[in-house]
């Protein structure tokens, strides 16, 4: 785990989310397309500037939850029952300190699920 890793208690249980592991680094380079760029600090933009889209957050979830080690089954599962189609604002805080997390580390990130 990185020192970006952060356990959050959502969808029913406690899960393990690191965008900053070496199973998903090659992700982080281009797994956020839209305004600003495809990197992880232009989605940290969006999320900061409040102009992400609902595939911000599911792809910070997915990404999040792969790079914490849950198998990609398991992750589309928890995103098809938990964030599409869900309220967005709840979802993008929590995704907005998961992303916060890969600049600062997730022991100085104050938001909590």
């Amino acid at each position: 785990m990185s020192a970006a890793a952060r356990e959050v208690t959502w969808a029913g249980g406690t899960h393990v989310f690191d965008l900053n592991s070496r199973r998903v680094a090659w992700m982080l380079n281009d797994g956020f397309p839209g305004q600003y760029g495809p990197t992880v600090a232009a989605v940290l933009r969006r999320f900061d500037e409040q102009v992400y889209s609902p595939a911000d957050i599911e792809n910070v979830f997915r990404i999040g939850m792969l790079g914490g080690g849950m198998l990609e089954s398991d992750v589309e599962a928890l995103i098809e029952a938990h964030v599409r189609g869900q309220p967005l604002a709840p979802l993008a805080l929590i995704a907005f300190g998961l992303v916060t997390a890969v600049f600062i580390g997730a022991e100085n990130v104050d938001t909590d699920a």
